[in-house]
């Protein structure tokens, strides 16, 4: 079984000195446990340097399975729906040597990102000024929240699955049909990236093998190709990014919320999630019954001593 842990299991189990315990629990069974990068960055940022330095040292611990970043895997989805509806965007040949560094960089053992974040926490705060994608995240949740506030109650109980949209005018490369809000919101997201002036960790992943230029130059068959051409479940990251924010929008909104959302997208990689936040496993919940695709259950764990207690049994049990 893959153990998500969210980023306030690892706090408890951070200040109760358990990472030992856990390691050597995961030793004496077939569980792994996942350590996402939404969960690495969000350590990163911790204020006091102390206790950064002791949460960024249980997540690099090679004890665990560590994942890819969310954006990567959603980049993947996106170029292999251009293979198969629009081969015209692809660059001839591919220049992967870029993609290869990046990725290899992830994935090494030893030396690479993650090691480097734990040496030097300036490294994040280099890409997330660069890019400012942190910052306009957490400004689009209260924005989409204040937005929700004049919402009818309904909408924190209608299937995720069933809800519809029409845009607000007619645009090329739409037919004029209600569409699956998700694709409106992945399609307006992606030429967000794609025109954005800054640099954006997306464009690192797809520039390698997608002409971006022709792409942009017919913004109508970029339209049709989100709202009308790809396969719901070959990207259902988007469907489960689009899910998670929607449901936020109806809750509290704090700085962490976009994190949350970030860390809702592994849940197509694990099998159990634990969570000490209500909201985040109600959200989360609430994605999986919608669903049209399998993803992890999720779990609420308590607080303090007692989430240890209940990781570890989660773990000797299964």
């Amino acid at each position: 079984m893959r153990i998500l842990l969210d980023s306030n299991v690892w706090r408890y189990v951070v200040d109760n000195n358990a990472v030992p315990a856990l390691r050597n629990a995961l030793y004496r069974s077939r569980h792994s446990v996942l350590a996402a990068p939404a969960v690495l960055f969000e350590a990163a940022r911790t204020p006091d340097e102390k206790l950064r330095y002791r949460l960024l040292s249980a997540i690099v611990d090679r004890a665990w399975k560590r994942l890819m970043p969310e954006v990567y895997s959603e980049a993947e989805e996106f170029k292999q729906e251009v293979r198969r509806v629009r081969p015209e965007w692809l660059r001839t040949p591919a220049r992967l040597e870029r993609f290869k560094r990046f990725r290899f960089d992830w994935r090494r053992s030893n030396g690479g990102l993650w090691d480097r974040i734990f040496a030097d926490v300036a490294v994040l705060k280099e890409i997330e000024e660069a890019s400012g994608d942190l910052e306009t995240a957490r400004q689009l949740s209260r924005e989409f929240r204040e937005d929700a506030l004049s919402w009818s109650p309904k909408w924190r109980t209608v299937p995720l699955a069933k809800i519809l949209a029409n845009l607000p005018s007619p645009v090329p490369g739409w037919n004029g049909a209600p569409i699956e809000p998700w694709r409106v919101e992945a399609c307006n997201v992606m030429d967000r990236v794609l025109r954005s002036p800054t640099s954006h960790a997306t464009i690192d992943w797809i520039e390698g093998e997608i002409n971006i230029s022709h792409l942009l130059r017919d913004p109508a068959s970029h339209v049709k190709f989100w709202l009308h051409d790809v396969d719901l479940m070959r990207m259902p990251r988007y469907w489960l990014r689009w899910a998670f924010e929607f449901l936020q929008r109806q809750q509290r909104v704090t700085n962490g919320t976009p994190v949350d959302a970030q860390i809702g997208t592994y849940l197509l990689e694990a099998d159990l999630m634990l969570s000490a936040d209500k909201v985040m496993v109600d959200i989360a919940e609430k994605c999986r019954a919608d669903a049209p695709f399998t993803i992890a259950e999720s779990r609420k764990v308590p607080g303090g001593s007692a989430c240890v207690e209940c990781v570890l049994d989660t773990i000797s049990k299964h």
